[in-house]
């Protein structure tokens, strides 16, 4: 996955694309499970619940009330409603880059990673889908 673009909201934004952007916003939330359950200890694991406010078939954008290193790889679970039905897409994600916003909240530009174990493939269908339907 080398030269694909994670700068989101660095370019104009077309009209197709704020369009797109506006079709998708508010149906889409994401859970990332920041820390693991330790088996051995009992502990339960950590979940933050995100709104993404762009997204691509590659690339997600998350408003965040925290920051993420660069670099972190993450389980993650997609929620996308399309039609009055909820899909759930786990995924792995890698943090790409993070950036204070300023309202207190995060903005955080995440790389969708394939990876065994996950609905990626499916994710990826179905990206190209709703994108196509514009």
């Amino acid at each position: 996955m080398s030269g694909m673009d994670y700068e989101f909201g660095n370019q104009p934004e077309t009209e197709n694309e704020q369009r797109r952007e506006f079709r998708l916003t508010g149906r889409v939330t994401i859970s990332l499970e920041l820390e693991s359950a330790e088996p051995d200890v009992g502990g339960k694991p950590r979940f933050l619940r995100c709104y993404t406010s762009d997204l691509s078939a590659r690339g997600i954008r998350i408003v965040a009330s925290e920051p993420f290193p660069d670099g972190a790889i993450l389980p993650a679970t997609v929620e996308l409603v399309q039609a009055g039905q909820e899909t759930l897409y786990p995924l792995m994600v890698e943090v790409v880059w993070c950036r204070p916003a300023d309202d207190g909240t995060w903005q955080v530009g995440l790389q969708v990673l394939e990876s065994d174990d996950t609905a990626v493939l499916e994710w990826l269908e179905t990206m190209i889908r709703v994108l196509e339907d514009d």
